[in-house]
C-alpha cells in the first residue's frame, strides 16, 4: 500500500481531501497540520472588521479527514529526509511516506529588519490569527509594514472596526517602501492611496530599517511610535526547507517543476505560498494560485501513486482579485483594471462564504 502524506491544510490540500473517494485501494492518506482548524485568509479582513464570526472563517480539518477516510495528525513537521522518505514532527514522531506534499503557507517575518523578529506580531501560521487580532483591537497605535494587498486590507478593516467601536482616535499607519499595490499598476496604486487617506490611514513611504520596543525607524529618518507592529510585506519562506537537502530558490522556497514536484525528488510535491515554480518563478504566491493548483496536485498525486498520467500546471496570466475596504466596500482588480464598489464586496463575500461552506459540508 502506498502512503501519501499531506503536510499543511492549505487550499490545494483542501481540494485533495474533498476528492478522496470513500472506497480506494492501495493508497493510504494522512494529513499532518499544527491545528485542527484551517482559517481562510480571504475572510481575515471580514473577521477583523467584525462581519464574520470565528466559526464562519475556518474549516474543521479533522472532520474533513473523517469524512474522507484520511488519517489526521495534529502536529508540526520539523524536518524532512527525502532520501529516507521520513518526516519528523515536533512531538518526536517519525512518519514514512511514499509521496509527500507540502502546502504550509509562508511566514510574515523578516530577519533583514533589525529587531523586527522580537517585536513583530505574527499571524502565521494562520491558526494564530484570532488571538493576534485581539491585540490589534486593543492597540492605540498600530503600524503595518508593507504596501501590498494584505497590509492595506488589514489596515482598512481594522480602521473600520475601530470607527464602529468609537475608537477613531487610535492611529493606524502603513509604512511602504514601494507604491501601494505596485503590481496592480499605477492607476490602481493611485486609487488605493486616495482610498486609504480618505479612511484616515496614515501613509509613510520608506523602508523600515529597525524596530525596537516602542518605535519603528525608516530609511527616511522617520521614527514612528507603536503599540503593535506587524509585517505584511510579502511571503517569507518557511524554515522547514532551509534545514533540508531539498533544492530551494534563493529566498528559501521549495523549488518545484511544472508538475508541482521537487526538481530533485519527484515524490515530493509543493503548492501555494511555500513553493516556487522553476519555469514560472514570478507566479504570485496567493490564494488564487493555490486554489488553481489543487486539481493539478490531486491528479498528479494519484497518478504518481498508481503509475498513471501526470499533468503540468499552467499559471494564469491575469486573475481577479477583490480586497475589502471596510464598511462592505470592495476594491476589485483584474490586470490593470480596478474599481471600487459595494458590488465588488458582495461578490467577494459570495466567493468566500461559498469556499468555506464547500469544505464544511
Amino acid at each position: 500500500m502506498k502512503t501519501i502524506i499531506l503536510v499543511g491544510g492549505g487550499h490545494s490540500h483542501l481540494h485533495c481531501l474533498k476528492k478522496i473517494p470513500p472506497e480506494r485501494e492501495n493508497v493510504k492518506w494522512v494529513l499532518i497540520s499544527p491545528s485542527r482548524y484551517q482559517y481562510y485568509s480571504g475572510m481575515f479582513s471580514g473577521y477583523t472588521e467584525g462581519i464574520y464570526s470565528l466559526e464562519e472563517t475556518r474549516i474543521d480539518l479533522e472532520s474533513l479527514c473523517e469524512g474522507s477516510g484520511c488519517d489526521f495528525i495534529e502536529s508540526t513537521v520539523l524536518s524532512i529526509d527525502p532520501d529516507q522518505q521520513h518526516l519528523l514532527t515536533e512531538k518526536g514522531d517519525i512518519f514514512t511516506y511514499d509521496f509527500v506534499s507540502f502546502d504550509i503557507g509562508s511566514r510574515n517575518d523578516s530577519m533583514e529588519i533589525e529587531g523586527l523578529h522580537t517585536h513583530n506580531l505574527p499571524i502565521k501560521p494562520n491558526y494564530r490569527f484570532p488571538e493576534q487580532i485581539e491585540k490589534l483591537y486593543n492597540s492605540r497605535k498600530t503600524v503595518f509594514i508593507g504596501g501590498g494587498a494584505a497590509s492595506i486590507e488589514m489596515a482598512l478593516s481594522l480602521k473600520a472596526w475601530k470607527m464602529d467601536k468609537g475608537c477613531g482616535e487610535h492611529s493606524i499607519t502603513v509604512v511602504h517602501s514601494s507604491p501601494l499595490l505596485e503590481k496592480a499598476g499605477s492607476f490602481s496604486s493611485k486609487k488605493m492611496r486616495e482610498v486609504a487617506l480618505s479612511k484616515g490611514i496614515d501613509l509613510h513611504q520608506g523602508r523600515v530599517k529597525k524596530v525596537n520596543g516602542t518605535h519603528v525607524h525608516t530609511d527616511k529618518g522617520e521614527i514612528l511610535g507603536y503599540d503593535e507592529v506587524i509585517l505584511l510585506g510579502g511571503p517569507k519562506a518557511p524554515q522547514l526547507f532551509g534545514s533540508s537537502v531539498l533544492p530551494n530558490d534563493e529566498e528559501g522556497f521549495l523549488m518545484v517543476n511544472s508538475y508541482l514536484q521537487s526538481v530533485a525528488y519527484p515524490n515530493v510535491f509543493g503548492t501555494g505560498d511555500c513553493a516556487t515554480l522553476q519555469d514560472f518563478p514570478n507566479t504570485p504566491k496567493n490564494g488564487v494560485t493555490a486554489i488553481s493548483q489543487g486539481p493539478v496536485l490531486w491528479r498528479n498525486l494519484t497518478g504518481a501513486a498508481t503509475g498513471g498520467k501526470i499533468i503540468p500546471f499552467e499559471p494564469q496570466k491575469r486573475y481577479l482579485a477583490i480586497m475589502s475596504l471596510g464598511n462592505k466596500r470592495g476594491f476589485l482588480t483584474y490586470g490593470s483594471f480596478s474599481l471600487v464598489s459595494g458590488w465588488a464586496w458582495r461578490l467577494k463575500n459570495w466567493i468566500d462564504v461559498r469556499f468555506v461552506g464547500k469544505y464544511g459540508e
